[in-house]
C-alpha cells in the first residue's frame, strides 16, 4: 500500500491544498459532480482539482466539456487532468492530494481508489451509498455527503479545508485501518474462512 504523504497543513507560503480524484472518467464515477462542488468552493477556499483515471473514447466529450467550463468559470487555472497512471504515478498522485473524493452516480460496490487514498493517509468524502457507508465508518477516515448533491460535497470538502488538523486525524485513522484490516494478508485470510464454511 502506500505510504502516507505529507499532513494536510497548508495556509501561509505553503501550497496550495489539492482536492483529488482518481477514477475512470465519465459520468458515472461522477467528476462532473465534483466540478460542481469546487466551483461553489472557489471564491472562498485556496485550492486546486487534480483528476486521473482511464478515459475510454465515448467519454472524450464528456472531459473536454468538463475542461471547457472550469476554464471559463471560477475554476480557471485550478483543474488539471493527469490522465491515465501507472503504478508509480498512482502512489505519487494519492500521496500528493490534500482530499480525495470520487462522488459516484451510482451505488458504488467496491471503491478500490478510495480505500488506496485511504492507505496514503489521505482523507476521503465519499456518496452516502453503496459500499462507501461502510467504508468510512469502518476505517474512520473520512466524511459522507448526500448522492448527487454537489451543494452538500462542497459544505463537507469546506469543512475539512477549514480544519487541516482534523483532515490530518480522519486520513491517519484511515490509513491506520487500511493497513492493519485491509491487506493482502488479512484479506486472504477472510477469503480461505469463507470457503471453508461454503465446502461440504
Amino acid at each position: 500500500p502506500p505510504t502516507p504523504g505529507p499532513s494536510p497543513t497548508w495556509g501561509g507560503e505553503k501550497e496550495a491544498p489539492v482536492i483529488g480524484y482518481l477514477a475512470r472518467v465519465c459520468h458515472d464515477k461522477g467528476l462532473h459532480l465534483l466540478v460542481d462542488a469546487c466551483e461553489r468552493l472557489a471564491g472562498s477556499h485556496d485550492f486546486e482539482l487534480h483528476a486521473a483515471g482511464y478515459l475510454g473514447a465515448a467519454d472524450r466529450a464528456y472531459l473536454s466539456g468538463l475542461e471547457k467550463r472550469a476554464a471559463a468559470g471560477p475554476l480557471a487555472g485550478r483543474f488539471r487532468y493527469l490522465g491515465e497512471l501507472d503504478r508509480a504515478a498512482k502512489l505519487d498522485f494519492l500521496r500528493g492530494v490534500t482530499l480525495f473524493s470520487t462522488p459516484t452516480v451510482y451505488r458504488e460496490s467496491k471503491g478500490l481508489p478510495a480505500l488506496e487514498a485511504l492507505a496514503a493517509g489521505t482523507p476521503v468524502v465519499l456518496p452516502d451509498h453503496g459500499g462507501f457507508p461502510e467504508l468510512v465508518a469502518e476505517s474512520g477516515g473520512g466524511l459522507l455527503h448526500r448522492p448527487k448533491d454537489p451543494v452538500h460535497l462542497a459544505e463537507r470538502l469546506a469543512a475539512l479545508l477549514d480544519n487541516p488538523s482534523h483532515a490530518a486525524s480522519l486520513g491517519e485513522t484511515g490509513r491506520g485501518h487500511v493497513h492493519q484490516h485491509r491487506n493482502d494478508k488479512r484479506m486472504a485470510e477472510s477469503t480461505l474462512r469463507l470457503y471453508r464454511t461454503l465446502l461440504p
